[in-house]
């Protein structure tokens, strides 16, 4: 081959499936430096510092002009943090103070532990769809302790370097369980839309509620809602308007005002509320009491009042069930998934982002926050605000902690009307009908599992939807080495005519019996059967020992040209299997 390199040659080797012996030469390099003594140098407790504090590694070239970068993208993110988190401390049925006391704490934690600019660690639709399903008709000291357990969850995760269980959920069993927390949570907030308040645990619950009390829905909660929506969803195009090259500051205003448009309409919808609440005939149906100022420093509560009786922790734990390990897997996922969407490369140090949404949710549970992980919206608000370091957070928490100690006499006046329309509005685009579709075309089978998970979580629950949807990928993952490609092809031998079998992907347990029912169906009219391992990326105990009744032969070279000191008899007994 002239011209072509011996690593070209190797590396077309590769594609091809042949292994790397099989090439002429291929080997025939020298080693190179070992990656372990390699990296020796890089190891110490400095590393191991800079590694745990990201902080100490970006802050030494922090400059004025980052600065200022960072605080237009941490206000701006701030402004769409504040009405959010009340929305999703409502979506979990607690007080607004809960959801606004997580999105400080995490945003600032984050600031010195994180390591991806663009995440910002506070509520989620998703944590607040789990929390309450899990906490559902509990007080709200149980969300507290889920909160500081699901920290320590993750934390511990991260110790042990754990992150390979987040990969038993394929994206096929994300998108199923994404698409269906959004229904769930459109469905749930129709009540809010509508001005009607009752509980209910699913989605037919709440259609049926809703259809039996139709007569009371209110006409301005209503007339709200839909105004309410319609600006959202109006302002959230407002950002993708053609505008000149040269009219470089109205481009940059209107994209301000699409990005805060949650603010601008909760602000709108709270001074409409005020100017024309009277507490004798209230006009709309408001948010209710929060509590003003800064959260004390204290333990999650050990003990708990559950009617007539308190409970200790086993039984609060025991009260939370599988929430506790569910939560903390959904949270990795979703924040590893957020890291790696926003990271250079696409290279993410999973370990130390474990360590740091546990680090957050320990923190949460002090200061009684709801649990919390990364946002994807709010990471690419940040993303486009042109975010330098993660110090951006530091400036979104201050606007949160501000809006905590000032603001909070006045969120009494949000109407829910105004709430439930930012919910369903942000979280109607989480439906994945992209994936269904190219599912559809290339992949039924994992269509499939995205409609089972689908179902499952609109139907059942979120927590059962994952389990199912896990243990359905696995299942199509084993069906698929089941059915792995087994390529036979006639060869040429010293002793006369014998099958080559080539197994594709993997040999074992699932697949060995029908594997040598194949072999020895084709092989039955020849001498022997050869069995060519070079593509063979598995192959495990149960199917090295299976044989079929004929003796297989695994060349180590082609059969087509025999060497010539391994001559045989004309007609000679097919010789014993060999592995290679």
């Amino acid at each position: 081959m002239r011209g072509v390199s011996r690593d070209t040659v190797c590396e077309r080797s590769v594609r091809r499936g042949r292994a790397l012996d099989s090439v002429p030469g291929a080997m025939d390099t020298e080693e190179g430096t070992s990656l372990v003594e390699e990296q020796e140098g890089v190891r110490g407790w400095r590393a191991a510092l800079t590694r745990r504090l990201p902080v100490l590694c970006w802050a030494r070239r922090y400059t004025r002009a980052t600065a200022a970068a960072d605080a237009v993208a941490g206000v701006t993110l701030g402004l769409m943090l504040v009405p959010q988190s009340i929305a999703y401390a409502a979506l979990a049925n607690l007080p607004a103070q809960y959801g606004l006391y997580s999105a400080f704490i995490g945003t600032i934690l984050y600031v010195a532990l994180g390591t991806v600019k663009e995440v910002s660690i506070g509520p989620t639709s998703l944590m607040a769809l789990l929390t309450l399903q899990t906490c559902r008709g509990l007080p709200a000291d149980f969300v507290v302790l889920l909160t500081f357990l699901s920290g320590g969850v993750v934390l511990l995760m991260g110790l042990l370097r754990l992150g390979f269980l987040v990969e038993l959920i394929s994206p096929s069993v994300t998108s199923g369980f994404t698409s269906a927390t959004a229904v769930i949570i459109t469905v749930a907030q129709l009540k809010g839309l509508l001005g009607l308040s009752f509980m209910a645990e699913s989605v037919a619950e709440n259609v049926a509620l809703i259809a039996t009390r139709w007569r009371d829905i209110r006409l301005p909660d209503c007339l709200l809602s839909l105004l309410c929506c319609a600006t959202l969803l109006l302002l959230r195009k407002l950002k993708d308007v053609n505008v000149g090259p040269k009219r470089r500051k109205l481009k940059k205003a209107l994209w301000l005002v699409s990005i805060g448009r949650n603010a601008l309409v909760v602000l709108a919808a709270a001074t409409f509320a005020y100017c024309t609440h009277d507490p004798a005939r209230p006009l709309l149906r408001l948010s209710g009491r929060v509590e003003a100022g800064l959260p004390r420093l204290r333990l999650p509560p050990l003990s708990a009042e559950l009617g007539n009786r308190t409970l200790g922790f086993a039984e609060m734990v025991r009260e939370l069930g599988a929430g506790v390990l569910l939560l903390p897997l959904v949270m990795v996922l979703a924040n590893i998934a957020i890291a790696k969407a926003f990271s250079e490369g696409g290279r993410v140090d999973a370990a130390q982002e474990m360590v740091t949404l546990g680090l957050c949710n320990l923190a949460g549970g002090l200061v009684r926050a709801m649990p919390t992980c990364g946002a994807f919206t709010r990471s690419a608000v940040a993303h486009s605000s042109g975010v330098r370091t993660p110090a951006a957070g530091l400036y979104a928490g201050v606007v949160t902690l501000l809006a905590l100690q000032f603001l909070a006499q006045y969120f009494h006046f949000i109407p829910k009307a105004c709430i439930s329309s930012v919910l369903v509005c942000a979280v109607i685009f989480m439906v994945d009908w992209q994936t269904a579709l190219r599912l559809w075309r290339h992949d039924r089978r994992e269509l499939a599992v995205v409609a089972l998970t689908f179902g499952v979580g609109v139907w059942r629950s979120v927590e059962l939807a994952v389990l199912c949807g896990a243990l359905a990928g696995l299942a199509a993952t084993h069906f698929a080495l089941q059915r792995a490609p087994l390529h036979l092809h006639k060869v040429k031998c010293s002793w006369g005519e014998a099958v080559r079998a080539r197994p594709t992907r993997a040999l074992l347990y699932l697949n060995c019996a029908r594997f040598a029912e194949r072999v020895e169906r084709a092989a039955a009219a020849h001498h022997a059967a050869l069995l060519d391992c070079g593509v063979l990326a598995m192959l495990d105990y149960t199917a090295a020992q299976v044989s079929p009744p004929r003796h297989f032969t695994l060349p180590h070279a082609t059969p087509r040209h025999p060497a010539p000191h391994r001559a045989t008899p004309r007609h000679p007994a097919p010789p014993r299997a060999t592995m290679r």
